[in-house]
């Protein structure tokens, strides 16, 4: 199994370079699992102050709510309006790859990382360039960009580069 906390760290990468916008303070990196699961992880991550929580399923609902007091009684005030949430909201449905194909193959790269069958390297190298500054990208890469035709054009680019479309 691949490490959560580095596989929900990429997930929050990709939600921040969509939404530029929101300061980093305001993502707060939650993983659950079931209680068959026991956790061998440092204490801090199981306190309601951190911005990195691995909780049991059971518990889930519980440190959400508590996580909200905590956050509405050091803010005082809403952090983002309903309309910035509607915003970012739509922002992320439009960026949603919902093409099987694309799922399909980030799967199985996942699961090529994870067991070691397939050489990585065999998944992700691709001789697509970003438009903007020359740099190779990932096939995950690629195919996001391809599967955003109306954000980047039809064209490919890197990270970097595509906070700026």
């Amino acid at each position: 199994m691949l490490n959560p906390f580095i596989q929900n760290y990429g997930h929050i990468e990709a939600i921040r370079s969509s939404l530029n916008s929101v300061e980093n303070s305001n993502f707060v990196s939650m993983i659950s699992f079931t209680k068959r699961c026991k956790f061998k992880v440092n204490s801090e991550l199981r306190e309601i102050q951190s911005n990195d929580l691995i909780v049991y399923d059971i518990e889930l609902t519980e440190f959400i709510t508590r996580k909200l007091n905590v956050l509405k009684l050091q803010k005082k005030t809403a952090v983002f309006s309903e309309g910035e949430i509607l915003n970012m909201y739509n922002k992320l449905q439009k960026e949603n790859i919902k093409d099987s194909n694309i799922r399909k193959n980030h799967i199985e790269i996942v699961k090529a990382e994870n067991n070691g069958k397939k050489s990585i390297n065999n998944l992700t190298n691709t001789s697509a360039k970003c438009v903007t500054c020359g740099k190779s990208v990932s096939q995950k890469v690629e195919s996001f960009c391809l599967s955003n035709k109306e954000r980047f054009n039809g064209n490919v680019y890197c990270y970097e580069h595509q906070k700026k479309h």
